[in-house]
């Protein structure tokens, strides 16, 4: 079946871009004599041609092994975000969230390879650029991965994707690194102007916002003095409906038969929604000051705005699963009156069960006696202000020192930071109404025999409050960085040059929690003091909520504005203050040096050497387990101290690359180095992070990380028999002999909700052994005539851990379809990208895994002069949802629609 809708989708692209012939109608024949060569001998390609030919070219002559993606015009990439163009390049992935957070409406990061997004490296011309997270579950996650919704396509001229290191490269790329880089004044015509304006519509929000762009280049006719500026706003709305599993709970001896039986802990009807504003500027000088000595300053500001709403109505199964499970404050077991279970991957699951009302009625008593809360439905509106932002300033120099002595040199900063501004939870539920469940793949059914059917009654509104939280969250990212190369060229018949240089840098990654203590906690917790009422403001899901994920519920909630208002003014206020087992800072500065050689000959040409890398962090964190006569600092939370950890160590990092012509169109690349990635700044010194509905968590770092490490090898041929055509093949192997895993294991803390202590799951970072990751790439890029083409890649990439289990990030097989036409009147592209399962990392104590996932995306411009043209762009056309499972695919953890988008507008050139 899958693979039958596989074929369908790739037969709709081939078949879709064949029609575009009938709309183009006379246009084409109109484009054969308007493109028709001036002379017998020139023949100038522009738009989606010019670009892939002028990718082509790059990835032809280069050294390494790489694809290349290029701007089809000034301000024209291909999409609308960078990383999906990235995604349909060969050999990469891209994700729109997190495993915790699931994926939402936009690309955000890339996988290289089959490695996780952290173990890849993304470059501005040559220097890192610092971002930050808009999601507080990724702000926390400290991660070393680029975030693209901070990188507007509009900037970008060129990106390169690297999959085979050479010593002169910055280290951190394991799976490969990403070059992207903006356009040059000097390269462009004097005066240059683009601009465009479009209308988004999303359609499941059902709201148009505007994206608008413009950019101005000047140069003298000197070409020594050059200034790009250009400015970008783009408002997005989101809307996520879905169904949410959060997490497993085991009932021990079930039933009396001995077994350990899991039930889901959570399963909410969850809907999400957001306005992302995306803007900023970027500026670029060129200044030729000699025929020898040149000087490049760029700078770039981006800032995303991006509150966000996170409503989830969920069957309380963890206190079902306790209650079931019996002891402790329970006089019985409450065992289900009715039950299905199923032995999967040697776990046994409970896969329906009935509490009737009158069981859970008793049960909450019970509960409530010992201070506890108790229901089988509980509801958490989530309210969050958050934005994220990214800048850096660069100044590059170039100095032909001789004629045969080249120095360069790169001076920045670059700082960049993810915001929660401020946050708060409403956390209510019922302990009035029995409540089923009955597992389904993708969806699952959830009832609530006994509520009233009008959600918007007292009745229904007058159930009981639990707890509030929330926080400010900053997590500021700085680095200052400082490069400097010299190439001095060689008269030798094979050493053409030698090379060498030294990079420095100098970065800091803080996560500053300020949570708050709220009085009302401790007033009306377990009570109907409070309840939904309280902030209810007439706001429910929409009429056609989850319309497209299944038989989910619908529900009233409480809105954000009533949540803060309540809790600011009542009970004393929030009172905030540092969150110490929450918070962690990681100080790391690296010194590199290397030294290396470009080979040649008559038909080859290649490079060697090597990098050596000192690194040195210090890694803070927090505890408020201190001992007596201890420093400490006072926050309401209790008082803490700092904990400074120190790490030093050098990697020495060979690498070489060699390129054999076989002839004029066909050439053999190999390669071959060891690379090496540095472990993520929460991995190091990360917060701990404690879940009270399941006792599950995660802990804080580890400053005796060291980091990842990998041999790389690669060998290919590629074959370009015309100017827009090329068929490749490279095989490729990641050998880890150093790869970070993840620990599973069970600690007791204290928090607000258990002052006595409670045992959690928990999770921690350690140094896991060996690992692989072997492959191969094939890719075709064909013209077919009269304006039409297409391009296709698909890669195999099969990672396994030291314990032979899958590695996270790891798609076994991704490929992608496209289809243009193209004439001088119309434009049109069709792209299907598809990927198959992955592990997408480990949420609430268990393996979580993004089932197979394939889009088709399309763009369309008709040009009615020269200097103007009509577009239209649409994403995900086919409607796809996301679908996550634990393990197996008969074990449900999420089901989410983000709906379809769609780009209508206008664009000018000049």
């Amino acid at each position: 079946m899958q693979f039958k809708r596989h074929i369908m989708m790739t037969s709709a692209v081939a078949s879709l871009a064949m029609g575009l012939s009938m709309t183009a109608g006379v246009a084409a024949v109109h484009a054969q004599a308007s493109t028709a060569p001036a002379s017998s001998d020139t023949v100038i390609v522009t738009g989606i041609r010019k670009s892939l030919q002028s990718s082509l070219k790059q990835k032809r002559d280069a050294d390494s092994v790489e694809e290349v993606i290029t701007a089809e015009d000034v301000g024209k990439f291909p999409d609308k975000n960078v990383a999906d163009s990235l995604s349909r390049a060969t050999g990469v992935n891209v994700v729109t969230g997190s495993a915790a957070a699931g994926g939402f409406g936009e690309n955000e990061h890339i996988s290289i390879r089959g490695t996780d997004p952290n173990l890849n490296l993304t470059l501005m011309d040559g220097h890192n650029m610092a971002t930050g997270d808009w999601f507080v579950q990724d702000q926390q996650a400290g991660g070393r991965s680029f975030n693209y919704t901070m990188l507007p396509s509009e900037v970008v001229g060129t990106i390169e994707i690297i999959k085979s290191s050479s010593a002169d490269l910055s280290e951190g790329g394991m799976g490969g690194t990403v070059d992207v880089h903006v356009r040059n004044p000097l390269d462009l015509k004097p005066n240059t102007f683009a601009a465009s304006a479009q209308a988004l519509y999303a359609s499941l929000p059902g709201k148009t916002t505007p994206n608008v762009s413009g950019m101005y280049s000047w140069r003298n006719d000197a070409r020594t003095l050059g200034v790009l500026v250009g400015a970008y706003y783009e408002a997005r709305e989101f809307r996520r409906d879905g169904q949410e599993v959060l997490g497993y709970t085991g009932i021990s001896n079930f039933a009396g038969t001995g077994k350990t039986v899991y039930m889901p802990s959570l399963i909410g009807s969850e809907y999400f929604t957001q306005k992302r504003t995306r803007e900023g500027v970027n500026l670029n000088v060129q200044w030729k000051a000699s025929d020898r000595l040149e000087f490049d300053v760029s700078g770039l500001y981006t800032h995303l705005q991006a509150d966000n709403n996170n409503h989830n109505y969920m069957f309380w199964g963890s206190k079902l699963a306790g209650a079931a499970q019996g002891g402790g404050y329970f006089s019985t077991t409450y065992l289900p009156s009715n039950y299905t279970t199923q032995d999967v991957d040697g776990t046994t699951y409970l896969t329906s069960g009935t509490w009737t009302k009158a069981q859970v009625q008793a049960a909450s008593a019970e509960s409530h006696a010992a201070g506890q809360a108790f229901g089988s439905l509980v509801q958490d509106d989530i309210v969050r202000k958050a934005h994220s932002d990214s800048y850096d300033i660069n100044v590059d120099m170039k100095w032909h020192a001789t004629d045969k002595l080249t120095i360069t040199g790169q001076l920045g900063y670059t700082a960049g930071e993810g915001v929660t501004d401020d946050s708060a939870a409403w956390e209510t539920y019922w302990d009035n109404t029995g409540a089923s469940f009955k597992l389904g793949n993708p969806t699952s059914t959830v009832a609530y025999p006994d509520l009233p059917t009008d959600k918007t009654s007292s009745a229904y509104l007058s159930n009981k409050f639990n707890w509030s939280w929330g926080a400010n969250v900053k997590s500021p990212d700085k680095e200052t960085y400082a490069k400097v190369d010299f190439t001095y060229l060689l008269d030798n018949s094979i050493f053409k040059d030698v090379k060498f240089g030294a990079r420095y840098t100098d970065h800091r990654r803080d996560m500053d929690f300020i949570a708050y203590s709220w009085g009302g906690n401790g007033v009306y917790s377990q009570t109907g003091g409070i309840n939904l009422g309280t902030v209810y403001a007439g706001e429910s899901t929409p009429g056609d909520y989850g319309q497209d994920v299944g038989n989910i519920p619908g529900y009233t909630f409480g809105s954000a504005s009533s949540i803060f208002n309540y809790e600011d003014t009542h009970n004393g206020g929030r009172v905030f203050g540092f969150y110490a087992p929450a918070s962690f800072a990681v100080h790391e500065t690296t010194d590199a040096y290397y030294a290396m050689t470009h080979l040649g000959g008559d038909s080859w040409k290649g490079n060697i050497g090597v990098r050596a890398v000192h690194t040195k962090t210090t890694s803070i964190q927090y505890t408020t387990n201190v001992a007596a006569g201890t420093s400490t600092t006072p926050s309401v939370f209790g008082a803490y101290a700092e904990i400074d950890s120190a790490h030093d160590y050098w990697d020495f990092l060979p690498s070489a690359n060699l390129t054999y012509k076989v002839n004029s169109d066909v050439i053999i690349r190999a390669a071959a180095a060891e690379v090496m990635t540095r472990p993520g700044y929460a991995q190091l010194a990360g917060a701990y992070s404690l879940n009270d509905a399941n006792h599950t968590g995660t802990a804080g770092g580890n400053p005796d990380l060291d980091p990842y490490k990998a041999w790389q090898y690669n060998l290919g041929v590629e074959y370009y028999y015309a100017p827009q055509a090329m068929v490749s093949f490279t095989a490729f192997k990641i050998d880890f002999s150093n790869y970070i895993t993840t620990n599973v294991f069970s600690a007791t803390f204290v928090d607000q909700q258990n002052p006595t202590g409670a045992s959690f799951q928990m999770q921690g970072p350690a140094n896991g052994g060996k690992g692989n990751v072997d492959g191969y790439e094939v890719s075709l890029q064909q013209p077919i005539g009269e304006g039409f083409g297409f391009i296709a890649n698909a890669t195999y990439a099969n990672g396994k851990g030291s314990d032979g289990g899958p590695m996270d990030g790891n798609s076994k097989w991704t490929y992608n379809l496209t289809g243009y036409f193209e004439n001088s009147l119309v434009s049109a592209r069709l792209a299907y990208n598809y990927r198959s399962k992955f592990k997408s990392g480990t949420d609430r104590g268990t393996a979580m895994w993004q089932d197979n996932y394939g889009t088709l995306d399309g763009s369309f411009s008709y040009n009615l002069s020269s200097n103007i043209a009509l577009t239209l762009d649409a994403q995900n056309l086919t409607h796809q949802k996301l679908y996550y499972f634990v393990g197996n695919p008969s074990i449900p953890r999420a089901y989410y629609d983000n709906g379809q988008s769609w780009f209508v507008g206008v664009r000018l050139k000049y």
